[in-house]
């Protein structure tokens, strides 16, 4: 009786284990077909909206975009090119953005629709503050100091070149120090050297080299300009570099005549 029992269970537990099985195989076959089902759905509602589009002119035909500096425009053709003639409705607005937005010079940007045949762009450029020096090349970067772009050598710029590993960082505080001093264009200041991570030191248009002082920039532009007064242009033109750094007094080097 008791062997007949056993047998009757290990069937049991057989056909459980089939059972289970049986129902998992079902489970993932109607998974499958439903996945499948939604794919085909999704392609036939895209040929239906594609078709509606053509017959009542719904396609995207052209672009219109605000007014741009620096982004290269031929780079936007290129991408907006891409999806001419499909379905306004179907246009992946989102996939367009981030293409548009891996080009130099834009910050931000927002793409609309007229629901009808066109895509609206308006892009927010990166503004440059200067260039930086970096193994022979220059490049723009913006005042949080993120590269933008490498300078073009055909590009006639009137930015301060800034030197030194540091000197990204220190730049955008530097030129809102030196943002209300008024110097004649031929004082003004050509390139920018951050030395030793701790102060400033600028060559002016003339050639002129400034010791500036760590704390007090302000205050060496200002004796500098006391300086300038007190001195004749033939003199001034004879003065290699001035060594502003203490501000109760300057230390002159005059060029050495070969």
């Amino acid at each position: 009786m008791s062997q007949f029992y056993n047998k009757k269970k290990l069937n049991f537990l057989y056909f459980r284990f089939v059972l289970k099985y049986f129902i998992l195989i079902f489970f993932f076959f109607c998974l499958f077909f439903f996945i499948y089902n939604e794919l085909k759905n999704k392609e036939r509602i895209h040929n239906l909206i594609q078709i509606f589009s053509n017959k009542f002119d719904y396609n995207f035909k052209d672009y219109k975009i605000n007014t741009l500096e620096r982004v290269d425009k031929v780079k936007i053709s290129e991408i907006m090119n891409q999806y001419i003639g499909e379905s306004i409705f179907l246009i992946p607005l989102n996939i367009i953005s981030e293409n548009l937005h891996n080009l130099k010079w834009i910050k931000n940007i927002n793409l609309t629709t007229n629901l009808k045949n066109q895509i609206y762009i308006e892009i927010v450029e990166y503004k440059s503050i200067g260039l930086y020096a970096f193994n022979d090349r220059l490049f723009y970067f913006s005042n949080k100091g993120k590269i933008i772009d490498q300078l073009n050598k055909k590009n006639n710029e009137s930015f301060i070149v800034f030197y030194g590993n540091q000197s990204l960082k220190k730049a955008d505080n530097f030129l809102n120090k030196i943002d209300k001093i008024n110097l004649t264009d031929i004082f003004k200041i050509k390139e920018a050297h951050f030395i030793n991570n701790r102060r400033w030191n600028v060559k002016l248009n003339n050639d002129l080299l400034l010791y500036l002082s760590e704390k007090n920039i302000e205050t060496s532009f200002i004796n500098f300009i006391k300086l300038l007064d007190s001195l004749k242009e033939s003199e001034i033109n004879s003065i290699r570099s001035i060594d502003l750094r203490n501000d109760k007094k300057a230390i002159i080097s005059f060029k050495i005549d070969d």
